[in-house]
């Protein structure tokens, strides 16, 4: 696992994890889907060979608003 502030040693992995980083923000989605500036606080791209049914992806969508909003249907 890298740190989220550490970008990829790969020059255009490294700029693309920004570019996608910025992109992803300013879409304003935010936590869970509730508007706001940080929809994700970070993006790492790791790159290493595998058969294409075994490709990983990890994401993370639980956060304060999940455990403490509420609605009424």
């Amino acid at each position: 696992m890298r740190p989220l502030d550490v970008r990829n040693p790969d020059p255009f992995y490294a700029d693309l994890e920004t570019e996608l980083l910025e992109k992803i923000n300013a879409l304003g989605i935010g936590p869970q889907g509730f508007g706001g500036r940080t929809t994700a606080i970070g993006l790492n791209i790791e790159t290493m060979p595998t058969h294409i049914a075994g490709m990983p992806c990890a994401v993370n969508i639980s956060c304060h608003v999940t455990r403490h909003k509420t609605a009424v249907l």
